[in-house]
């Protein structure tokens, strides 16, 4: 079977043993799937994959689960269907980069499943303990462990690209994008988590909001996804922790937004669909 894979060790295509699952290349270089689902695609069997902290796993898995992005999954599955609908393609490859512990997978694909679009998922990251745990949960695609510096994937091979919760490093994603292409980016907007903002910089104003996205691509659609919830203390410290600002609180702050509810917190998002230039 024949895959947009490259070898990581001398990029040539990479194809798999029906039996075992496993991949191989033309010059014998082998990669065997972990028994728990995914495959470790490393250059090197001495390099060692990144760790994520297992307690910020742990919290951010219990807070993604809570339901409290519901709404936010609810805007980007009609999203990433209409994208998907309005292509005169009949089948995608879909890769969504540092997909973590595989929680938007698994909140995407049965909506793109329902329809009539075909599509492959690949979900990859660089920490082996949340691809396992991406393994663990079933998350439906097929999941790939591979240092991000170079994709395991031939140049122009994937239709989709997803980024989620990461920040788009390098020029790998663009590498692999098809021309025609798209990639879809989720962005904390202006008053994303205001509440906890405010806590973290006292004289906090709002400002327009800021893109800065690779000079090769350009946005094709943008949508903004704004709601508020209701979030325990516990809930604000995670997601605390999981945004770009939270390493400016001290332990008093974090102690203190532990221990208060917030009745009406903000969530903003800026969903930016980006294409190549011509």
């Amino acid at each position: 079977m024949t895959l947009p894979l490259l070898c990581p060790v001398c990029a040539a295509p990479l194809t798999q043993h029906l039996a075992s699952c496993g991949l191989y290349c033309a010059n014998k270089h082998h990669f065997d799937k972990h028994a728990q689902g995914y495959w470790p695609l490393l250059s090197n069997t001495k390099t060692k994959p990144q760790v994520l902290s297992r307690q910020q796993m742990r919290a951010r898995h219990f807070l993604l689960e809570s339901g409290l992005f519901a709404p936010l999954m609810t805007q980007l599955q009609q999203i990433l269907l209409d994208l998907l609908k309005t292509s005169e393609q009949q089948d995608f490859e879909h890769l969504d980069y540092q997909c973590a512990d595989g929680y938007y997978l698994r909140q995407l694909v049965p909506a793109i499943a329902g329809s009539d679009i075909a599509c492959q998922h690949w979900g990859i990251t660089d920490a082996e303990n949340a691809i396992f745990a991406a393994a663990k949960a079933k998350t439906p695609a097929k999941l790939i462990l591979a240092a991000l510096k170079k994709l395991p994937f031939a140049s122009q091979s994937i239709d989709l690209i997803t980024v989620f919760d990461s920040a788009l490093k390098g020029k790998e994603c663009i590498r692999v994008l098809k021309d025609n292409g798209r990639m879809l980016i989720l962005q904390p907007g202006v008053r994303h988590l205001w509440q906890i903002k405010q806590q973290v910089y006292p004289d906090l104003v709002e400002k327009p909001l800021q893109l800065n996205l690779p000079n090769e691509l350009e946005i094709a659609a943008q949508y903004q996804v704004s709601f508020t919830q209701p979030v325990a203390g516990d809930q604000a410290l995670t997601l605390l922790d999981m945004s770009v600002f939270g390493w400016r609180a001290n332990d008093e702050l974090k102690h203190r937004i532990k221990s208060t509810a917030i009745s009406s917190l903000e969530f903003d998002w800026q969903v930016v669909v980006l294409k190549k230039r011509e």
